[in-house]
């Protein structure tokens, strides 16, 4: 039984309901409603009556209430108690990122390690690849999370689970706007906007094969602003980016995109230097990261 299941129980009997709770626990509503389910699952009973105004305890859930109660109580007394670093970690976690929406399952790590160890403080750092990979061999950041991730031999790895799937944001009226499929033959010589990452990388070198050569980058950028839409509604150019992650449509660049043929998919990763020993804060953030990455596949 997982502590932090037992934490969102007593939030919900405290909040009265899962959208106070989620928003006390600083979570997410399904991911607080995942860690209910789950208590329930493993005690084999219904907790709470489901209302969207007031959640009812059932009589397994008032019981359990008091044992709940009681554990975390011990727990969150023993670690006052004792005090020593291992009981209660403190410190800072430095994470890099180029892609704030692919970090949903990195961000709900925090939130779980947060919850666990609230001496814990985050520091999130937007960037290019290159800069923070310098950041990181510098020391001054203690993860990277790489949204096309290519394994390398310096560093430790954590690979998330999903993928990314690649395509284009075309020009409204444009004869690429009618494709159902763009090929590499299709994006030869078209005005695009991409990510310098993206448009170095092995990975669409391979795709594009002898019609790399002829791509035609207008605007290249490290990290996509919000305002990127402007670039495409003021004629710009076509917008590469990927257009599904997980099967869900990317809520930043919208769904209205055309995937590439052959398809292009890419994963995502969390980096760390090897031969360089974590501190313990970032060892526990690890720790609930691998345990929501393999929930997550399950």
């Amino acid at each position: 039984m997982e502590l932090l299941d037992l934490r969102c129980f007593l939030k919900l009997v405290e909040e009265g309901s899962v959208t106070k709770a989620a928003s006390v626990m600083h979570m997410s509503q399904p991911n607080l409603s995942r860690h209910l389910l789950r208590l329930e699952d493993e005690l084999g009973a219904q907790l709470y009556v489901r209302d969207p105004k007031h959640a009812k305890l059932t009589d397994a859930g008032r019981r359990l209430f008091d044992y709940a109660s009681a554990v975390v109580g011990l727990v969150d007394e023993a670690l006052v108690e004792v005090g020593n670093e291992s009981a209660l970690p403190k410190g800072q976690v430095r994470i890099g990122f180029g892609d704030a929406e692919a970090m949903a399952l990195v961000m709900d790590a925090i939130v779980a390690c947060r919850a666990i160890y609230p001496g814990i403080v985050f520091h999130l750092h937007a960037g290019s690849s290159l800069t923070l990979l310098n950041r990181l061999n510098a020391g001054q950041l203690d993860f990277v999370f790489e949204v096309e991730h290519i394994s390398r031999v310096d560093y430790c790895e954590l690979v998330l689970p999903g993928t990314d799937v690649w395509g284009v944001y075309p020009l409204p009226g444009t004869p690429l706007a009618d494709l159902s499929r763009v090929t590499p033959a299709d994006l030869a010589g078209e005005p695009l906007i991409i990510s310098r990452q993206f448009l170095k990388s092995a990975f669409l070198k391979r795709w594009a094969g002898e019609h790399y050569a002829d791509l035609n980058p207008v605007v290249s950028m490290d990290v996509f602003p919000s305002e990127w839409r402007r670039l495409v509604q003021q004629r710009a150019g076509h917008m590469v980016g990927y257009l599904y992650f997980q099967n869900k449509p990317h809520q930043v660049l919208g769904s209205k995109g055309i995937p590439f043929d052959p398809p292009l998919h890419t994963c995502h990763a969390l980096i760390w230097k090897k031969g360089r020993p974590l501190p313990l804060a970032s060892q526990k953030f690890l720790e609930e990261l691998e345990r929501l990455s393999k929930e997550a596949e399950a």
